[in-house]
């Protein structure tokens, strides 16, 4: 086994072409520029092995899925990804080989989204915990964020979501079986697509967003809880993926997307005047930002008042409120 700094040294000291970095691996600290016109936004994420992913599914995969995850959250703002830290706690048993892996499909994964590794720790621990770091730049006063959104807003999706949790039984069973080539439902868990480029194009479009990890209707309702409004998701709306369709059908499908998560596709809100433009960016419109008080039943004259602590009284789902307090993944 490789002690830490020959660890650093021969598995995550990349080099470096990028004019705002100006010290990276290696030191105390690292330094970075921020362009004049520009605001740093800063994002952390941690995973826990047997928690966030199968400890046994290969190291290049592992590496893959978390810096993916963590890069989302940079597009949820609209930001383009400039730098990360990575922190690694790691078993003792340990191999070099499982390292080597583990290095390649995160310098693979920072190529493809040009996102530099510029410093982190490394430490024993008797699980393995990932945390990484990342940052990225947006023009000034640009960011999108959660607490935006207007009534008379459409919602839209950026794509098809469900896919990843109709994947999660088999990936538990057999964290091993997937190959880098499969584009099966596995692929989705595996390697999630950070939507860097359409979060850019969302800003002056979007009038907030936010990347979906935890399931459709709970990560809508922190848009609401946020923007102090109602969101009314329309089921028959949401796209869904045909090879969930076929192997789970259209009614499971439906709770993989509406409660599933690890989807990383963007949620967001824009109003009705960019509706055509949002649409030649082929994403889903589904479902429209209301106002907190709404009459729910229409044979009625009683306003049910949404403004409420429980979580589900901020989202509608096809105008109903959702009965269900299971919305989605929770940590505790």
């Amino acid at each position: 086994m490789l002690t830490e700094f020959e660890l650093i040294k021969h598995c995550f000291n990349w080099p470096q072409d990028n004019e705002y970095i100006i010290c990276g691996v290696g030191d105390d600290a690292s330094i970075i520029q921020v362009p004049s016109g520009y605001e740093l936004v800063q994002s952390i994420d941690t995973q826990v092995a047997d928690v966030h992913f199968p400890a046994s599914a290969p190291a290049q995969l592992i590496a893959q899925r978390a810096l993916r995850c963590a890069i989302s959250d940079l597009a949820a703002m609209g930001a383009k990804p400039q730098a990360f830290h990575l922190a690694l706690s790691l078993p003792k048993n340990t191999s070099q080989t499982w390292l080597e892996s583990f290095s390649s499909g995160l310098r693979a994964c920072a190529n493809e989204y040009d996102i530099p590794l510029i410093g982190g720790d490394t430490t024993s621990s008797p699980t393995l915990v990932i945390t990484l770091q990342v940052q990225g730049l947006v023009p000034v006063g640009k960011a999108l964020t959660r607490d935006k959104a207007q009534v008379g807003d459409d919602i839209w999706l950026s794509g098809e979501i469900g896919r990843s949790a109709a994947a999660l039984k088999n990936i538990l069973a057999t964290p091993e079986a997937f190959r880098e080539n499969d584009n099966g439902l596995a692929a989705a868990y595996y390697y999630p697509q950070a939507q860097i480029d359409l979060g850019q194009k969302l800003i002056g479009l979007a009038n907030s967003a936010m990347d979906i990890s935890d399931g459709l209707l709970q990560d809508a309702s922190h848009i609401a809880k946020a923007s102090h409004c109602c969101l009314n998701i329309e089921s028959q709306s949401i796209p869904l993926n045909i090879l969930s369709i076929e192997q789970f059908g259209q009614t499971q499908a439906l709770q993989f997307a509406l409660r599933g998560g690890d989807d990383y596709q963007l949620l967001f809100t824009a109003p009705l005047a960019v509706r055509k433009k949002i649409n030649n960016l082929s994403c889903y419109r589904i479902g429209s930002v209301r106002e907190l008080v709404q009459k729910i039943d229409s044979n009625s004259d009683i306003d049910i008042d949404i403004v409420s602590h429980s979580q589900e009284k901020w989202i509608l789902l096809d105008d109903q409120i959702i009965q269900n307090t299971s919305m989605g993944y929770q940590h505790f």
